[in-house]
C-alpha cells in the first residue's frame, strides 16, 4: 500500500481525451485506488458545471472529495457545486485585462461563481461576438450576462478567470505579450481546451494556481504537500507537478512539464487515457513511494 495520500488528476488530456470520456480502466483504477485508501481529487482548468459530468462518469461512492476547478481559482464540494473556496483576480486588473482582450478584438469572457451568483460567465460587448458564441458558449449550457466592459462587473461577484478564444498561431504571441503587460499582476497562458476543440488565452489571480487549491483540499484530511501525487498534461498543471510530493506528466505534454516531473506517463497518446490506469495502480500498489520528494 502507498504512502501517498491523495491523488490529483487533470481532467482534459490526462482522465479524458476530446470525446470527454472517461474510460473503464481509468474508472476501474480509480475505484481500487479510493477502496486501498487513496483520496482522488480532479483539478481542472474547468468551471464546475463543465466538469460535473467527467466527475459524474467516475460513479465514485460517499465520501467525496472536492474538486478543483478554474484552474485552482475554485474548490467545489463535488457532488453539489457548492463553492469552498475561491481566489478571484484584482477589480482593477480585470478591468485592464478586459480591456486588453477587447482591443485585441476578442471578447473577454469572465468566469464567476456560478453556485452564488446565479450567472456563470459576465461578457463584454467589445469584440467577436460570432466567434466567442460558435467556438465556447454554443459548447455548454451556461448563464451569461453581457456587459459594456468589465469596469462595469457588479462589486460583488469576485472574477475568477478572464478568456478569450483566439486562432492557434496567434495566442502563444499574446498570451506572452499580455504576460509582460501583466507580470506580478496576473499568470497569463494559452491553453488547448480539447474539450471545445479551440485555444483560449487565460488570466488568473497570482496565487490562483491547482497546487494552493489542493493544499486547501489536503488540510481537513491532515495529508501535508509531499503526500500528494498529481498528474497533469499542460502548462497549467506545472505548480502541482512541481510542488507535489509525486509529479508526473502525460508523455503528450510539453516539455516544460515533462521537465518538472518525476514521472511520464503513457505512450504518447493525446487520447488522454493511454498509461494512466497502470500509472494509478502501480501508485496505489506503492510502486512510487521511492520517488517521494525529500522531507514528505
Amino acid at each position: 500500500m502507498t504512502r501517498f495520500k491523495l491523488l490529483a488528476l487533470d481532467v482534459d488530456g490526462t482522465l479524458v481525451g476530446p470525446d470527454g470520456v472517461v474510460g473503464q480502466d481509468n474508472r476501474s483504477a480509480i475505484a481500487a485506488a479510493r477502496a486501498a485508501g487513496l483520496a482522488v481529487c480532479l483539478a481542472t482548468g474547468r468551471s464546475y458545471r463543465e466538469g460535473q459530468g467527467v466527475w459524474e462518469q467516475l460513479r465514485l461512492e460517499a465520501p467525496h472529495e472536492p474538486m478543483v476547478t478554474v484552474g485552482g481559482a475554485m474548490v467545489c464540494q463535488s457532488d453539489t457545486g457548492r463553492t469552498l473556496y475561491h481566489r478571484g483576480i484584482p477589480r482593477d486588473a480585470a478591468r485592464r485585462f478586459g480591456s486588453a482582450m477587447n482591443d485585441r478584438g476578442c471578447v473577454a469572457m469572465a468566469l464567476v461563481d456560478g453556485w452564488r451568483n446565479g450567472v456563470d460567465y459576465l461578457v463584454t460587448r467589445g469584440g467577436d461576438h460570432h466567434a466567442a458564441g460558435r467556438d465556447w458558449f454554443s459548447k455548454m449550457t451556461v448563464r451569461v450576462r453581457e456587459l459594456p466592459s468589465l469596469a462595469d462587473a457588479p462589486a460583488d461577484m469576485a472574477i475568477l478567470r478572464i478568456s478569450a478564444v483566439v486562432e492557434d498561431a496567434e495566442a502563444r504571441q499574446m498570451a506572452a505579450d499580455l504576460s509582460r503587460q501583466f507580470a506580478g499582476q496576473l499568470n497569463v497562458h494559452a491553453i488547448l481546451a480539447p474539450n471545445y476543440g479551440v485555444t483560449v488565452v487565460e488570466a488568473h489571480a497570482i496565487g490562483a494556481d491547482k497546487m494552493t487549491a489542493l493544499r486547501y483540499v489536503a488540510q481537513p484530511m491532515r495529508v501535508g504537500a509531499g503526500l500528494i501525487a498529481a498528474v497533469g498534461d499542460d502548462v497549467n498543471d506545472l505548480p502541482m507537478v512541481r510542488g507535489a510530493g509525486l509529479g508526473a506528466a502525460m508523455a503528450h505534454a510539453p516539455e516544460a512539464l515533462k521537465a518538472a516531473a518525476d514521472v511520464i506517463v503513457g505512450g504518447g497518446s493525446t487520447d488522454g487515457r493511454a498509461g494512466l490506469a497502470d500509472f494509478i495502480r502501480r501508485l496505489a500498489a506503492g510502486e512510487y513511494d521511492r520517488l517521494m520528494k525529500a522531507g514528505a
